[in-house]
């Protein structure tokens, strides 16, 4: 009997049968596990920024402001009208005053940080602005609440987070609704 190498068609055909079947298995937990990747870097992009405004409150010993970004400005650095305008982008600045409200522009001096829009299809629903005073605390004497609703949720993909009256950041993943 005479060896050969390599494969018979029939191998070849068992294996790409074989390959097919893990990739159609795969393909839809691998999105789901981007999508909710996507949540989770949305959310910490965020908490990123509340911390670092609370940070500046206290290490400044001044109140300081994280906005939401008004699109349309051409500035970048000017607060937007609240509730979507966070999928916009954010920004930290000094806020002695207490003037972070829509509209707000605050001087070139006074601004900290800023953050991109990030990708996806989503909303935010939230406070115009949020501002933590000397000791990290928030201002007002309400939790911040921010949803972040994904367009094409799965599973548990929306979040929740709030930040306390004492400055606690949380998040909470949510089910998707039937709207969704």
């Amino acid at each position: 009997m005479k060896k050969t190498d390599g494969f018979t068609l029939i191998e070849a055909i068992i294996t790409l049968v074989v390959v097919a079947m893990v990739i159609a298995v795969g393909i839809p937990g691998l999105s789901s596990i981007m999508a909710n990747n996507q949540a989770a870097a949305h959310s910490n992009s965020l908490i990123t920024a509340f911390s670092f405004a609370r940070s500046e409150s206290v290490k400044q010993g001044v109140n300081v402001s994280i906005c939401a970004r008004d699109a349309s400005a051409q500035d970048g650095f000017t607060c937007g009208e609240g509730d979507n305008d966070w999928a916009d982008g954010w920004f930290v600045f000094l806020d002695p005053d207490g003037n972070a409200a829509a509209g707000y522009t605050p001087p070139a001096d006074e601004r900290r940080r800023s953050w991109p829009a990030q990708p996806g299809n989503y909303t935010v629903t939230a406070p115009v602005a949020v501002g933590f005073n000397s000791s990290g605390s928030i201002q007002g004497d309400a939790d911040a609440v921010f949803s972040l609703i994904y367009e094409y949720c799965t599973g548990e993909q929306n979040r929740t987070i709030t930040i306390t009256t004492t400055g606690h950041t949380s998040v909470k993943k949510e089910p998707c609704t039937d709207e969704q």
